[in-house]
């Protein structure tokens, strides 16, 4: 799995450090944080986590709870790292492990293995996000729009998708969407949110968001179901 590469002068380059003893459990966390589209660093123990964040700390801490204890115990002594966020991840329920995220100490204790959805909003309240209702995932999928422009989403939620386009639509403007899933193709009617041009947004991907606003709930289920097993 790649890693963020993290320019440490750049104060908007922010990553999610994993830290977690176990190979598996550290790829499977690291794998959901790349399909929502974080940049993501590990670290085995929470020694090679505190050397790894004197180079560039991190926006939040994902950690194996034995791990996260002594982490939490090492930030708060150190005004530099004593706010960044930690979500502690357990083999099983944990009565003192709930009581320190009453505290204070951790932002969230989640149980291994990870529910995707609850994983996700976890790490966007932990950000100071406002939590999404659904997850949304980095894709690369067959779109028509209006039977006429191809090209590839390349973020799809069970509300929505980005279109990568040089010549995106104006706002509000309602488009007939062809998205391949696989072998079946779902049809749909969508409404274009924001959109960002080449020339006047060069840091963000030239393209439109657009809302799913006509949909049959089986197509929709059929998006979700998609969602839900690629971010597994």
């Amino acid at each position: 799995m790649k890693e963020a590469t993290i320019d440490t002068t750049d104060k908007n380059n922010l990553y999610v450090l994993v830290v977690d003893f176990n190979v598996d459990d550290r790829f499977f966390t690291c794998m959901l944080l790349q399909r929502y589209g974080y940049n993501i660093c590990t670290a085995g123990s929470g020694s090679e986590a505190i050397s790894f964040m004197h180079v560039a700390p991190p926006a939040i801490i994902v950690a194996e709870s034995s791990i996260g204890i002594g982490l939490a115990s090492r930030l708060k002594k150190d005004v530099r790292f004593s706010n960044i966020p930690i979500i502690v991840l357990a083999k099983a329920s944990d009565l003192d492990l709930d009581l320190r995220v009453r505290r204070g100490e951790f932002t969230a204790c989640l149980n291994k293995p990870l529910d995707a959805e609850t994983f996700y909003q976890a790490v966007q309240t932990a950000l100071g996000k406002t939590p999404r209702k659904k997850i949304r995932i980095e894709a690369s999928l067959l779109a028509r729009l209006d039977g006429v422009e191809e090209g590839i989403v390349s973020i799809l939620s069970e509300y929505g998708m980005f279109f990568p386009t040089e010549e995106p639509r104006q706002l509000n403007t309602v488009v007939m969407v062809e998205l391949e899933l696989g072998d079946k193709t779902v049809k749909l009617e969508a409404v274009v949110l924001y959109s960002f041009e080449l020339e006047t947004s060069p840091f963000k991907e030239a393209g439109m968001g657009m809302k799913f606003v006509k949909i049959t709930p089986e197509d929709q289920a059929l998006i979700r179901s998609y969602v839900l097993e690629q971010s597994k």
